[in-house]
């Protein structure tokens, strides 16, 4: 009999310490929050669809949960000082009610997507791509929203990574050599993840609104697409949580 009870006191002992390592570990640990940064500019002519098949990506991956969010930023030009403008943000449509289910879920989903894709097809087209000054604005942004080292958020980035408003950058990427433009200091990415897509997707020449051309890229080979992911993994202070990717997901709304 006694050793009835010592075996069930043991097990409520052990029960009760496993909840409370839970709550804890619930209650200390940051939620996952997800930037995207959009390159609006003519070189990229990628549409809304990569955008919301991003934000569609972002809504499944792992700890995202009621408490996260979903930031999008959409590259600036002369009018924005080239600063990044938001799109929106918007909070999880995760919600943890039994009652409401899965079916509750989903429809919450589908209204931002449609949001988003609605937003989206409202901005115009730019001849700038300040990449750089819009990863280091959304890096900026998840530490204010608390990401922190041992956080797991991310910085999803759908552009053709053609940098022209950072000189220095667009130097190295184009092998040009000058000692007195140095690039900048890396950002700080401990803790967040950086995701760069649609690389393949990038025009050979650029026209504007009316149909003049006013730039032409310079030639894609090995060699430049090394070269691209080698200098953007140096722009950050742990290059092992940068990846790229040829395509961006495509969003089915």
């Amino acid at each position: 009999m006694t050793k009835t009870i010592l075996s069930v006191i043991l097990c409520g002992t052990v029960c009760a310490g496993f909840v409370g390592w839970r709550v804890h570990v619930h209650a200390n640990q940051s939620p996952t929050h997800v930037e995207i940064v959009f390159d609006a500019s003519l070189s990229h002519p990628e549409g809304c669809e990569s955008v919301v098949g991003l934000a569609e990506q972002s809504l499944r991956t792992n700890g995202v949960s009621k408490d996260s969010t979903l930031t999008i930023l959409v590259l600036g030009d002369a009018s924005t000082a080239n600063e990044p403008w938001q799109l929106g943000r918007y909070a999880s449509p995760v919600t943890n009610k039994v009652l409401e289910g899965k079916a509750a879920n989903t429809r919450r989903q589908e209204v931002l997507l449609s949001d988003i894709q609605r937003k989206c097809e409202t901005f115009r087209r730019t001849s700038i791509s300040p990449i750089f000054l819009g990863v280091k604005q959304a890096v900026a942004d998840l530490r204010a929203h608390g990401c922190k080292a041992a956080s797991h958020c991310q910085v999803l980035v759908d552009s053709d990574l053609e940098e022209n408003a950072e000189i220095s950058i667009k130097n190295a990427l184009n092998g040009t050599r000058n000692t007195k433009l140095a690039l900048p200091a890396p950002l700080d990415n401990q803790g967040v993840e950086v995701s760069f897509c649609g690389l393949a997707v990038t025009a050979g020449r650029t026209v504007n609104q009316s149909g003049m051309e006013i730039q032409r890229a310079l030639p894609r080979g090995q060699g430049r697409d090394d070269r691209l992911r080698q200098v953007w993994r140096s722009l950050f202070t742990q290059p092992d949580l940068v990846r790229f990717e040829p395509f961006c997901p495509l969003g089915h709304t």
